[in-house]
Formats: C-alpha cells, sequence, structure tokens
C-alpha cells in the first residue's frame, strides 16, 4: 500500500494556529476545581454496574479519562509509560514532534521521528457498550479496545485506519480496507472503500469518519489526496460503500484534524476547517452547502438534541437546528476549542488546539458552550496532545469507582 498522506505533524499553516493567542493568554483560570462527588451535578444516571466517563485519546498511545464531568482527568496513560511492544519496550520518554523513539515495524524496531507517521498516532476512539481505539498512521499501529477506559488490549494489529464509528450495535474502522466488529474484538474484512483523486487514481488516506442514525443507519467517510477530496457512504453497516450522487465542490474540504461530521434532526451535517457546513437530508446521497458564519472552525462538532454546535473564529460558538442557518454568537471565554465531547449530561469537555501539549496544553469544561472553565495544572497530566474525546459508561475501577 501506498504511504498515507503525512498528517501527524503540524505544517506550516498548523503551526501558525498554534501560536494564535485569541484572548492573549489574558483570560481569567479557574484556581481549583469543584469538590468531587459520587454524582456531580447535572450528571445523568448510569446504566447499572457502570461509571459515566470521558476518554481522551493522543499521541505517543496516550490515554486519560474523567468520571467527574470533566473536572479532573486521572488514569494518564502513554506507551512510554507502560513499556508498550509497538514502541519496542521502551521506557524512553516521547516528545512528539520533536527527535526520534523507537517503534516496532514490520516486526523489527527502528527508530522513526516521534508521533510522526508512526504506530502511535491517535486516529479515534469511540463508545459502544465498551470503549474501541485506533492508532497508527503511515505505519501500521493497533486497534484495542477497553471496558473501563484504562486498560487495553489490542484486537486487531499490525493495520492502521483513518477514524472509527459506532452505530447500530456495529463498530467500523474506514480506510480503503474496512473492517467491522459487533464488540470490538472480532473484526470481519468488508468491501474495498474505493476512493478516487479527481484523475481516477485510487486514493488512500480517510480524514473523517462518522456514524448518523439515518433509517438503516449511514457511516460516512470523507477521504483526501494531495489536492483532491472524495467521501463513501455505507448503507450496510460498513459492508459496502457508495459515492454519493451530489457533492458540491467546497463540501468536507479540510476536515482532519478540525471539525468534523454530525448527525441530528435528520440531517448529517460535515463542518470543515474553512467554516462550510456541507449538508445531507436524504442519508447522504445528495449535499448542500452553507456558510456558518466562521472562516476557521477548529473544535470539534456535537449535536445537542435540539442544535448542532461547532466553535471557531477565535471564540465564537456557531449553532444551528437544521444545519443550513447558522447563528454565531461570542463566547464568554475568549478561547480556541480542539477535540471535544459531550456527555449525557450537557457537560462538554474540550482540549486546546490538537497540536497543542506538554507546557502549552489546556483542558477545559463547560456546561453551556459559551463560558468555559479551564482545568487548574493540578487537575491533569500535561502530556502528548489529544487529538478525540468521547462519552460512555465503563466498568468502574480503582480510579473511578461506582457511585454508593
Amino acid at each position: 500500500m501506498p504511504a498515507a498522506v503525512p498528517e501527524s505533524a503540524p505544517d506550516a499553516a498548523d503551526r501558525t494556529v498554534v501560536a494564535a493567542s485569541p484572548d492573549g493568554g489574558n483570560a481569567p483560570d479557574v484556581i481549583a476545581p469543584p469538590p468531587r462527588g459520587d454524582r456531580p451535578d447535572g450528571a445523568a444516571a448510569a446504566p447499572p454496574g457502570k461509571v459515566a466517563i470521558f476518554v481522551a485519546q493522543g499521541m505517543g498511545g496516550r490515554t486519560t479519562i474523567s468520571c467527574d464531568e470533566g473536572r479532573t482527568w486521572v488514569a494518564n496513560r502513554s506507551w512510554e509509560l507502560d513499556a508498550d511492544p509497538l514502541v519496542c519496550g521502551s521506557t524512553q520518554p516521547i516528545a512528539c514532534f520533536t527527535g526520534t523513539c523507537s517503534y516496532r515495524i514490520n516486526n523489527q524496531c527502528q527508530q522513526r521521528g516521534c508521533c510522526n507517521d508512526t504506530p502511535d498516532v491517535a486516529k479515534g476512539v469511540i463508545y459502544g457498550e465498551q470503549f474501541v481505539a485506533t492508532w497508527g498512521w503511515g505505519q501500521p499501529g493497533a486497534v484495542r479496545r477497553s471496558t473501563n477506559g484504562i486498560d487495553w488490549v489490542t484486537t486487531f494489529p499490525n493495520d492502521s485506519f483513518g477514524g472509527l464509528a459506532f452505530g447500530k450495535g456495529t463498530f467500523v474502522a474506514a480506510s480503503r480496507s474496512p473492517i467491522t466488529s459487533p464488540d470490538g474484538m472480532a473484526w470481519t474484512k468488508s468491501q474495498p472503500a474505493d476512493f478516487r483523486n479527481a484523475d481516477g487514481t485510487q486514493m488512500w488516506s480517510v480524514r473523517r469518519f462518522a456514524y448518523a442514525d439515518f433509517q438503516t443507519g449511514r457511516f460516512v467517510a470523507v477521504a483526501s489526496g494531495d489536492t483532491s477530496r472524495d467521501m463513501l457512504v455505507s448503507a450496510d453497516l460498513g459492508k459496502s460503500w457508495r459515492r454519493p450522487r451530489v457533492i458540491p465542490a467546497t463540501c468536507a474540504i479540510s476536515v482532519s484534524p478540525y471539525g468534523g461530521i454530525v448527525y441530528g434532526n435528520g440531517a448529517i451535517v460535515i463542518v470543515d476547517q474553512m467554516g462550510n457546513a456541507c449538508r445531507s437530508t436524504d442519508g447522504g446521497e445528495t449535499w448542500t452547502v452553507a456558510p456558518t458564519g466562521a472562516s476557521q472552525v477548529l473544535s470539534h462538532g456535537v449535536w445537542t438534541g435540539n442544535e448542532f454546535q461547532f466553535w471557531g473564529d477565535n471564540g465564537s460558538m456557531l449553532s444551528s437546528a437544521d444545519g443550513a442557518t447558522w447563528k454565531k454568537t461570542p463566547m464568554l471565554t475568549r478561547v480556541n476549542l480542539g477535540p471535544l465531547a459531550r456527555a449525557a449530561s450537557g457537560t462538554l469537555v474540550a482540549v486546546g488546539n490538537v497540536w497543542e501539549g506538554y507546557g502549552k496544553q489546556q483542558f477545559l469544561r463547560s456546561t453551556d458552550g459559551l463560558t468555559w472553565q479551564r482545568l487548574p495544572a493540578t487537575a491533569f497530566a500535561a502530556s502528548h496532545p489529544i487529538f478525540y474525546i468521547t462519552a460512555g459508561y465503563a466498568n468502574p475501577s480503582a480510579v473511578c469507582p461506582a457511585p454508593k
């Protein structure tokens, strides 16, 4: 297979985005999180024997979880901390995009640029009765499964995918050679997803992937090459793929790692980095494009049950009930948001721009999307950049016990 188009290290445009600081660093931080309780205020009841958590997935094989509505993040893990086999059992500290690291590639230990087209590149985490995550870009990584968000077991090794989604009892990992699973443990190869460049040549790199609960279910994959973009949709739970009949030229341009694909109110909506909203109301067969009012969207998006929400343009929330008409509201907290998730309780958690890690890393939470609390440094481990966050229900653990 040809090498995937690199995306793990920020290019010049990404570095410019990271350097931008909408509040000049002067916005007030939260000095301390509220006291933690067994049932955080506003938390939805978890299924019996389960704990409501967020799981954040990052570079370097990183995961960390929150079981108090995003007030604190615990159980920080990454491959060098665990001496993981995919980093050759090494405990050498990983500093993403700096220096070289040891990786097991094709059953051999090799030195590669840390987190740069390597097995530890984060490519998605999703919840569907259990948590499933995939790592690896440019070089094969692994799909792993967890029931508590802390301990991960490899269930599909030596491959890489462009994203994960779950719907109608089925996990799908997206690539030109997608795989499906009912439980995140046993995987089945599907028919090839034949992404194509504008000149008809094969396209390899899936950039964004999601599930839409439309009729029998739709899985939507957006791929891109050097200059082209393609989209395929599956209406049979990932078994086969077809190209939409109508895809405007400005639909879903640059959706990795910014923007996202969200379903709600009968519409599949893709918001890209440039602030275009591409919308389908017929299950992905035809698409139309509408402006959101923003010129840049760096956040992921959510459906609240009433509206789509994204965040962009140096401190504005973009909201829409239908994905066609958008309202732009200034945030009370001026901050650029990146990966983001919403719990069943309505609580939102986010980190800053995806490329920010270590000393620049920020974890944030909100109950309305307009006022965001920056967590103090004591509330999380500042470590490898976070690329994806999901919400779900976990088996209890020592750090996240069952509610009393």
